[in-house]
């Protein structure tokens, strides 16, 4: 996985695209990606993986960019997915 993109979060951390990329049962390349978001001050984050909130295939890097970009780009949606994420985590836990 090579990191295409980073921004800078209000409050500390960051989020960012991750993409890499795979060959097909078919021979063709494949292009994944994922957007991470990172809170976690920078002496904590060892030993930790980001969550990832989103994922996307595309054939080349610009068109998995493309389709995660808006999300990392949204405030609000990073927060809802962010929670969504720490709501599905303790269900784990707990059930």
């Amino acid at each position: 996985m090579k990191r295409v993109h980073l921004r800078e979060l209000p409050g500390g951390g960051f989020a960012a695209i991750d993409v890499g990329s795979h060959r097909s049962m078919w021979h063709r390349r494949v292009f994944q990606g994922s957007l991470v978001i990172e809170r976690r001050s920078a002496p904590r984050r060892e030993g930790h993986r980001p969550p990832v909130i989103a994922t996307a295939n595309g054939r080349d890097v610009e068109a998995v960019v493309r389709q995660l970009l808006p999300i990392l780009q949204n405030d609000p949606a990073i927060g809802s997915a962010l929670l969504r994420h720490k709501r599905d985590r303790s269900l784990l836990i707990e059930g």
